[in-house]
């Protein structure tokens, strides 16, 4: 367990959150401009703040007491960090497919500024039929 906390679980939080933000950036999607992708980020925010300060100490607790040969900790304290995260990521995984909320308020603004027509942009010339 100490080694898949130290060696998987915090790189990959570490990597979803940096490829996240990356993407939330580089795309129209943006950062704060649809509802679902802001909440995402924080709760990516979240779990990879938890796996740092609650999932890696409390497994390599876990790891040291049994090393020492004492008794495994309770099974609700080794298996709560890992439920929360999974449902954490999952939940994120279904917003990412289902979008739901729509526009945040910045959101907005920016599409409707973008549909507006531009100070001294011509109209396209009709064709006659």
């Amino acid at each position: 367990m100490k080694l898949f906390a130290d060696w998987l679980l915090l790189p990959v939080a570490f990597l979803t959150l940096v490829s996240g933000l990356v993407l939330a950036l580089g795309t129209p999607w943006g950062l704060a401009r649809h509802r679902w992708v802001y909440v995402k980020f924080w709760v990516t925010l979240a779990t990879t703040t938890a796996t740092v300060f609650a999932l890696r100490p409390g497994v390599n607790s876990a790891v040291g007491a049994v090393a020492a040969g004492g008794p495994l900790p309770d099974a609700g304290d080794v298996l709560f960090g890992p439920i929360v995260s999974l449902s954490a990521y999952v939940f994120m995984t279904v917003i990412s497919i289902l979008k739901p909320w729509g526009l945040t308020r910045r959101g907005r603004r920016l599409r409707a500024a973008s549909a507006r027509p531009r100070p001294g942009a011509t109209e396209p010339a009709r064709q006659a039929a």
